[in-house]
């Protein structure tokens, strides 16, 4: 990988982190517990704002996930680490269109599948 290109993917891990970063504090938001008899609720409207929270805990995890994997590649990048972009299964060079569009990839398509 280049120099360019490992540039190119620190500037869209560093974007995708801010991006992920103001996800999660929203998410947070609307992860709040639901008061049980919330006097402005109704019982419909409460198991709707339930399993609202529910699709959004699921969103949070992920997207903490995947700031996690973000930030361990951002990491690998600063250090100049040799391995990163190689496929930990094969070995083969991971292809750069798969690392811009996931930089927390450490396999290659084939080794993914």
């Amino acid at each position: 990988m280049t120099s360019e290109q490992k540039q190119q993917l620190r500037d869209k891990v560093g974007r995708e982190i801010e991006r992920l970063t103001r996800d999660i504090e929203a998410l947070k938001e609307l992860t709040r517990p639901v008061p049980p008899g919330a006097d402005s609720l109704d019982e419909v409207s409460r198991m709707d704002a339930i399993q609202n929270k529910s699709v959004n805990e699921v969103a949070l995890a992920t997207a903490r996930k995947r700031l996690a994997g973000l930030e361990y590649a951002v990491k690998r990048l600063g250090d100049d680490d040799p391995e990163y972009g190689y496929c930990v299964e094969c070995g083969e060079a991971i292809p750069f269109a798969r690392l811009m569009s996931m930089p927390e990839a450490s396999r290659c398509v084939n080794c993914a599948e």
